[in-house]
């Protein structure tokens, strides 16, 4: 028999899946961890309309050793709606890193591919994950082919100083409702039809736990004659998904607590404890007609001003760097951050990638 068995998660795994993903930190100058509390499910119900979660566990202990989710969406590809993989959350304990766990928990997963096929996976790799651009990308030990597909700008907007309204001839800003909840959706569908990986969305999904931390009144609208020419939403997960500060570098904890003491003086958001979540939220369902960089920026100052009055310190929005929206970014002061998104080319099916027609992705940054 050998050591390590793999099999779907259940329930009673909970616990342990919880404290894999408060154990694995992403190191950096500021090194966090992306917990699931209080309960790991919750989150995956956000991330797909279907998931399966791979655990490893070492017979010789009893203990999940490495885990990882598959899950299934609607998105847009090629401008119509189809059923695709995502790929997420793989974690493995540092000291069964080299051996053969990824290779046997891809085998694995490839079953539940054959009893369950989609047509197409991608994936989100953190730029910061040398461990795994290392060992996941190159189609080696009969892993399916990584293919990049560019990368995604996620950075950290720091809610802390002021900033002067943006005003467009003509365009009004208001904030949705469930009065004008469908209208809202579908003008977001009808935008973001023109993106890859776009998932999609409808108001009944308001209903269910995939919208989790999302409510009507969180969407921003720019809207001229009555129209909706733009839309974004300030979608706080914290209930179900957070970020940890885990710990500081030698300078940034020699500094925090001269920095933290100008905070308490000025508009500046105070650097967290270690071990703190960090108070932030994400900005998704970007639609913005034509596309246009000017009216998202005058969106998104809209929403910056107005949540800039709340108990968020952050707001994090993810956006292909081929994205003309992309360009808004740098008017704020931020963290840079951002990953590289990979389609995968899964075993029989390699024309995958080819079948792409060249639209610029976005991923709804919040269900990542």
């Amino acid at each position: 028999m050998s050591r390590y068995v793999f099999a779907l998660a259940t329930a009673d795994d909970d616990a342990q899946l919880r404290d894999r993903m408060a154990r694995d930190w992403m190191e950096g100058e500021i090194s966090v961890s992306f917990r699931r509390e209080p309960n790991y499910f919750r989150g995956c119900q956000v991330q797909g309309r279907s998931f399966q979660v791979i655990k490893c566990t070492d017979t010789h202990t009893g203990q999940i050793v490495g885990l990882g989710s598959r899950l299934t969406n609607r998105l847009w590809i090629n401008g119509t709606i189809q059923r695709c993989g995502y790929l997420a959350d793989l974690r493995i304990h540092p000291a069964y890193r080299r051996g053969t766990i990824v290779a046997r928990g891809y085998r694995f997963l490839r079953q539940l591919h054959d009893a369950d096929p989609v047509s197409l996976y991608y994936s989100l790799i953190l730029d910061g994950n040398r461990n795994a651009l290392e060992n996941l990308v190159g189609g080696r030990a009969g892993l399916p082919e990584y293919r990049e597909v560019g990368f995604i700008q996620t950075p950290a907007i720091y809610l802390d100083l002021p900033k002067p309204e943006i005003r467009i001839s003509g365009v009004r800003f208001e904030r949705g409702s469930w009065q004008n909840l469908a209208k809202i959706l579908e003008f977001v569908r009808l935008e973001q039809a023109n993106k890859q990986f776009a998932p999609c969305y409808f108001v009944e999904d308001f209903q269910t736990n995939r919208l989790r931390g999302l409510n009507p009144e969180d969407f921003y609208l720019a809207v001229r004659e009555n129209e909706i020419v733009g839309a974004i939403a300030a979608w706080d997960r914290r209930s179900f998904s957070q970020t940890h500060v885990e710990k500081y570098s030698r300078a940034l904890g020699t500094m925090r607590p001269f920095y933290n003491a100008i905070a308490r003086l000025t508009p500046l958001r105070p650097l967290p404890e270690p071990g703190a979540a960090v108070p932030c939220f994400y900005v998704g369902f970007v639609a913005i007609r034509d596309n246009d960089p000017q009216i998202f920026r005058a969106l998104l100052r809209h929403l910056y001003r107005d949540r800039r009055r709340g108990e968020w310190h952050y707001f994090i929005v993810g956006l292909h760097e081929g994205d003309p929206l992309a360009e808004v970014l740098g008017d704020y002061r931020r963290i840079d951050a951002g990953g590289h998104l990979f389609v995968l080319h899964y075993w029989e099916d390699r024309a995958a990638f080819d079948r792409l027609d060249g639209r610029i992705p976005y991923l709804e940054m919040a269900t990542i």
